[in-house]
């Protein structure tokens, strides 16, 4: 089953530099500039000996700019044969305003101190990734019972993409999941 993805703020959060960086990994060629400059396409040729290309935009201020990066996600996803959200999930450096659900793998918080160091796995663009989050005091009680439960959370914030790794900035919330998690411990209690 293949997803089209349709959410315009996805591809409008998508940095251009991390496009043309994929595609020159991928052996795609910058053809010629259109627009003053101000677009690129790009080309590139399969294994079948078929030309596809890219019309990129090299500027924001397109008012179609997520479209664009759309129609570029499309034309990958048929060059590559992967699904748009494996490839959206190699493109994506920021999400802003998201929500996270996931579980939490590691608290560190030293003695004393009111802030810890959260690592909790949860999907981005439906890939399993690690997140690091810094967490205050009430919160990362939540964190620890979390951990110590294996009860799910979720974490609203600004995702940041910081080497290989995401990290949750400007958090907003930090909840537990436990309605989730009744219904597990219900579903357990049956067997």
């Amino acid at each position: 089953m293949k997803v089209t993805v349709r959410d315009l703020e996805v591809f409008k959060s998508l940095d251009v530099n991390v496009i043309i960086a994929y595609l020159q990994k991928n052996g795609w060629h910058e053809h010629s500039r259109i627009y003053d400059n101000k677009g690129a396409i790009w080309v590139n040729k399969n294994e079948a000996g078929d030309v596809f290309d890219i019309a990129l935009p090299l500027t924001r201020e397109f008012a179609d700019y997520p479209a664009r990066m759309g129609d570029a996600v499309k034309t990958l996803e048929l060059t590559e044969n992967r699904s748009q959200l494996e490839i959206l999930s190699d493109l994506i450096t920021s999400l802003d305003n998201t929500e996270i659900q996931g579980f939490v793998v590691k608290v560190d918080r030293e003695d004393g101190e009111k802030i810890a160091q959260v690592a909790m796995m949860g999907f981005v663009v439906n890939k399993l990734r690690k997140i690091y989050v810094e967490l205050k005091e009430n919160d990362c009680n939540l964190a620890l019972k979390a951990y110590q439960d294996r009860i799910p959370v979720t974490c609203a914030g600004d995702l940041v993409k910081v080497g290989g790794s995401f990290v949750m900035q400007k958090v907003q919330g930090f909840a537990l999941m436990l309605e989730e998690a009744k219904e597990d411990e219900n579903a357990l209690s049956l067997i």
